[in-house]
């Protein structure tokens, strides 16, 4: 899939390989309850071989499925323009009854909406493989126990809507490069760092702010230890975007880590030779609670009141979805600006 293959007339067209694969994989981790739909490439520990190679497939056609816009409007939005330019086929199509706007919108309802639908198809597919367990995503990435929610990078992008509005997004930008730059190679420069721009923008930039996010504030006391660890206790059904300890006005308080993670430093944890395991247990549980009274009056010693998480919870990925798609197809509009103009400078 990463090349698309071209039939006998020189057009573009998806294989279909991808999406049955997708199905074939996706059928074998739904129907596994230990399996994962991502984050693994062919290092099951305790899986069967066919729960290993799906998991694999999965996890290969989504990271896939996330580049596979970008090579489109390369090897497509720009070609099924910039090689009728160059080889000067234009011409004979726009000295005839063809106008400009039938010739520029034939290729665009015939090579670039389907082509964005079988994305779309795709997307679905991976959505699906990745969402049962009451539709929250059961993917994380194997051997490091990091939670992979739906809402972040690539299920996000290798998602349904996304997925194809990002491919339609592309090709236009190909075509519209193509008519303005009218030669392949730089047209192909340009779409690459145009479309890769705006798609990390709006990862980056955009998407935190689809919706307020949501605050989880959390006491000093206990968990502070985990907190300043980075450790926040959100798995697969949120997205985090941010975590700062904060003063009792919500400001964000910058703290001396250092300072405070001395607290955690004693040779006292050691058994002592002349102490039972229960004499043991019961003064490093005193060493500890005494800990985390010293780690939290050093941080209530800087101006800390409580930690704060913020976050997206799992059950606003269909409304990023519909935003974030409803935004590339504005900027696939906006590109049609270009394009025009671009159109209107060609010569029969």
């Amino acid at each position: 899939m990463a090349t698309p293959p071209q039939d006998h007339r020189g057009r573009t067209r998806l294989d279909p390989g991808s999406a049955l694969a997708a199905v074939v994989a996706g059928r074998i981790v739904r129907g596994n309850p230990g399996a994962r739909a991502f984050g693994t490439f062919f290092g099951c520990f305790g899986s069967t071989p066919d729960v290993c190679r799906a998991e694999s497939v999965l996890t290969a056609t989504t990271v896939i499925a996330v580049a596979v816009p970008v090579l489109l409007g390369l090897l497509v939005g720009v070609t099924v323009f910039s090689r009728d330019i160059e080889q000067g086929t234009h011409v004979l199509g726009l000295s005839q009854s063809v106008s400009r706007a039938r010739w520029f919108w034939m290729r665009i309802l015939v090579v670039f909406v389907p082509i964005s639908v079988a994305m779309a198809v795709l997307g679905f597919i991976l959505e699906w493989s990745r969402s049962y367990g009451g539709g929250k995503s059961v993917a994380f990435i194997s051997g490091f126990g990091i939670g992979v929610a739906r809402l972040t990078f690539p299920l996000f992008q290798s998602s349904g809507l996304v997925l194809g509005t990002y491919t339609f997004l592309a090709l236009i930008i190909g075509s519209a490069a193509a008519l303005i730059v009218r030669n392949t190679l730089g047209a192909m420069v340009i779409t690459l760092v145009a479309t890769a721009s705006i798609m990390v923008g709006l990862q980056l930039g955009a998407r935190p702010h689809y919706a307020p996010t949501s605050i989880e504030a959390r006491p000093l006391s206990g968990a502070a230890a985990y907190a300043s660890s980075g450790n926040i206790g959100f798995w697969f059904d949120s997205w985090t975007v941010g975590s700062d300890y904060v003063n009792a006005d919500g400001s964000i308080v910058d703290i001396d880590r250092e300072q405070c993670d001395r607290a955690f430093y004693s040779d006292d944890f050691g058994q002592h030779p002349d102490e039972t395991y229960a004499d043991y247990n019961a003064r490093t549980e005193i060493l500890y609670q005494q800990q985390q009274r010293d780690y939290e009056g050093c941080l209530r010693a800087q101006g800390a009141d409580h930690f704060e998480v913020r976050y997206h919870a799992d059950n606003r990925f269909r409304q990023f979805q519909l935003t974030e798609a409803a935004l590339a197809l504005l900027i696939a509009a906006a590109f049609l600006v270009p394009a025009r103009w671009g159109l209107r400078r060609l010569r029969p």
